[in-house]
């Protein structure tokens, strides 16, 4: 006996789960489980487990989002300001030295210490960072606004001109 569209959503909730936080649409993973979009909306609608799983999919994937997006714009903030970072390097020591029999002994070690990194500002960085956390301030043209009034009011002035009869 052949599975039912209810079934097969069932048997394949762990899939679905996959399929919604890689962004497939609910259309997209009917169509991949064999089944038309409105028998999928139809069970979905009947359903709390699958409605309740797309549901914490789509929690799970904005809150996703959001991190990454605050991760980005710190990384943002960072290159255009400029940051410092520690990496450890590997150097070679060579010792050399006399026994008490006056023979000349050399030994080679590898110490591990840390050097400090500069990585400079980035001004492509700077200026697309304060464009969006800024927009009043830095806009592209800063004279713009000033132009705009001004045409705006040129504009009044023909209207004001004109005979509407």
């Amino acid at each position: 006996m052949a599975e039912t569209a209810e079934q097969k959503i069932m048997n394949h909730l762990e899939y679905i789960k996959e399929c919604v936080l890689q962004g497939m649409t609910e259309s997209e993973i009917a169509e991949s489980l064999g089944m038309g979009y409105s028998t999928f909306r139809g069970i979905k609608r009947k359903n709390e487990t699958l409605l309740s799983l797309l549901k914490r999919c789509a929690v799970l994937k904005r809150d996703t989002i959001k991190k990454q997006v605050k991760q980005v714009e710190h990384s943002l903030y960072e290159r255009a300001k400029g940051y410092d970072y520690e990496v450890m390097e590997h150097i070679k020591v060579k010792q050399t030295g006399y026994d008490e029999r006056g023979k000349k002994w050399e030994k080679e070690t590898i110490e591990t210490i840390p050097k400090k990194i500069h990585i400079p500002p980035d001004v492509n960085a700077a200026k697309f960072f304060l464009m969006n956390a800024s927009k009043n301030k830095w806009y592209h043209d800063p004279h713009k606004a000033d132009i705009d009034k001004k045409n705006m009011k040129l504009k009044e002035k023909e209207v004001e001109g004109k005979n509407w009869a």
